[in-house]
């Protein structure tokens, strides 16, 4: 199954943070972790979610609606997660820091173990269709740092391609789950991840300016 784009269903929904909507969205997560999304009805939402058909239907029409809420809803908690968690932090190695543990815990709480195993289709298709979004969360928020390391190093640096790494390495975590080296690394001693990082993303021939 694909998810229906985002326009396809109202963005107010999320946005109203009502109390029974987070019910329906927590409780599809726990009922696709249980049946997938194939299998998964309206019948499945309501029962996980604690809600009776009317309020479910009150605000999604179909299944469909459900699952882009809930695709919606998981990338916009990414999206103001990593932002918040570097909300604050000066020091730019504390910042990334702060970042990269938001980042692997974020992804830990929605690993296939937990939510995607019984569909996989549906977790790939997600990380595909959101992945430009999630890389635009990781440049906000890590700004200051790279403006950090681009005067340390005297090189300019790609924010394409230093998100598109930090990205694609948390996310193949998913597949291959880490090892508590790698999470160690990720969380806590992430110099030598970031200076590799650095040598792909950084363009020494072009220095930067001031």
């Amino acid at each position: 199954m694909k998810f229906v784009p985002e326009t396809a269903w109202k963005s107010s929904i999320i946005s109203d943070q009502g109390a029974s909507v987070q019910k329906i969205l927590d409780g599809t997560l726990r009922a696709i972790n249980d049946v997938g999304t194939r299998r998964l009805s309206m019948s499945d939402i309501s029962d996980a979610s604690g809600v009776s058909r009317g309020t479910l239907y009150r605000y999604f029409t179909s299944k469909e609606d459900v699952l882009a809420a809930v695709s919606e809803y998981i990338c916009s908690s990414f999206e103001r997660g990593i932002v918040g968690a570097a909300e604050g932090i000066d020091d730019p190695m504390d910042r990334f820091r702060a970042v990269m543990r938001f980042y692997a815990n974020f992804t830990i709480e929605r690993s296939p173990e937990r939510i995607f195993e019984v569909e996989p289709a549906f977790h790939l298709n997600f990380l595909r269709t959101h992945f430009e979004r999630h890389k635009a969360a990781v440049i906000e928020a890590l700004e200051p740092c790279i403006k950090h390391f681009e005067k340390l190093m005297g090189i300019a640096i790609s924010r394409d391609v230093f998100a598109d790494m930090l990205v694609r390495l948390q996310l193949s975590t998913l597949i291959v789950p880490a090892s508590e080296e790698w999470v160690e690394c990720w969380n806590s001693s992430p110099g030598a991840l970031l200076e590799w990082v650095i040598q792909v993303a950084g363009d020494p021939a072009e220095k930067t300016k001031g």
